[in-house]
Formats: C-alpha cells, structure tokens, sequence
C-alpha cells in the first residue's frame, strides 16, 4: 500500500527477496481463465507486510510468480496471454528441488489445488478452503500445515490424489 495515497501498489521483482526458479522443475497440466477484472487484481501481487506472509508474488512480462518470502525462492511461475476477453494460464510449472521446496504432493492434483487456493484467496479476495495433502502426518495439525505453507487460517478440505480416486473407483466396483 503506497503510505501517502492509500493506493495498494503493484508488486515488482524489485520489492522483495527473489530467486530464479531452480533448473530441478516440472510443468503441471494447470490450465485457468481469468476475467480482464480478475487479471487486474492479479497484476497486483502480494508483497508480504508480516513475517506470517509467506508469499510474494508479483507479475512481470505476462508471468506471475510465487516465490517464498524468507527464502526468496521461486515455487510457481504461471504464464498468461490474453485470448478474446480473457486471460489463459498457458503454461504451468513448479519448483521441483527439495532443498528449496518441500512438498507433500505425491501427484499433481495437490499442487494444482494449492496454486487455486493461493490465486483465489490471496490475489482474488476469495474465501475458499485450504486443500490439505492426503497423506497430512497424523502429528502435523492442519492449521499449522496451513500456516506453513500460506501463513492463512481458512477452513481446510483434504485433496484426494488420483491414485486413492482410483482405488475408491475399483473398490467400489469389486464390491458390487
């Protein structure tokens, strides 16, 4: 937020710590249309104001990033091209080296759920449910969880992986 107008400013490279994304990455299969409005919002970012914000995105060149905001490093960069009187997320990718991020996705889907949490809650100004991992250690509660990873305190809903789709699939069949 610029002090002297009130104006929330938009975010650059420049506001805060950022890493490049580590080489060790791959691309998700996450496609998404945004509104001109929503795409507005978005080319905001979010430059953190706590040490409970655990995100700094911004967006440069049609790329929105997400990087970490004590560590600086690069976790999601999405890129976007205008396509009639939306915007597409075209190409998708996730950092992939455990020593920068450690994720308890063990398929995409997680991922995918937890980008769409970040985008409609934190760029959006929606309230939607923090996706929980599947396999979330019974010792780890899911508010810590939440707050280690988005520094929020949203309701939580688990995000099944497609393996467990699959087997709740073939049991059901097997037992009919």
């Amino acid at each position: 937020m610029d002090q002297q107008s009130g104006a929330k400013q938009k975010a650059t490279r420049d506001d805060w710590k950022s890493v490049s994304m580590d080489a060790q990455k791959s691309q998700l299969p996450y496609h998404r249309e945004f509104s001109k409005d929503e795409y507005d919002l978005i080319s905001f970012g979010l430059i953190p104001e706590t040490m409970d914000d655990k995100c700094f995105i911004f967006l440069e060149n049609q790329d929105l990033y997400f990087h970490r905001s004590w560590t600086g490093h690069c976790i999601y960069q999405l890129h976007l091209e205008l396509s009639g009187n939306h915007y597409s997320v075209t190409e998708t990718w996730v950092n992939r080296n455990p020593n920068e991020y450690k994720s308890l996705a063990t398929d995409d889907s997680y991922e995918m759920a937890l980008l769409s949490f970040m985008i409609d809650n934190l760029l959006l100004g929606k309230s939607q449910p923090f996706p929980l991992p599947e396999n979330l250690p019974a010792n780890v509660s899911a508010g810590l969880y939440q707050h280690v990873v988005a520094g929020t305190g949203y309701a939580e809903t688990v995000i099944p992986t497609k393996k467990s789709l699959i087997e709740k699939i073939k049991n059901f069949f097997s037992d009919h």
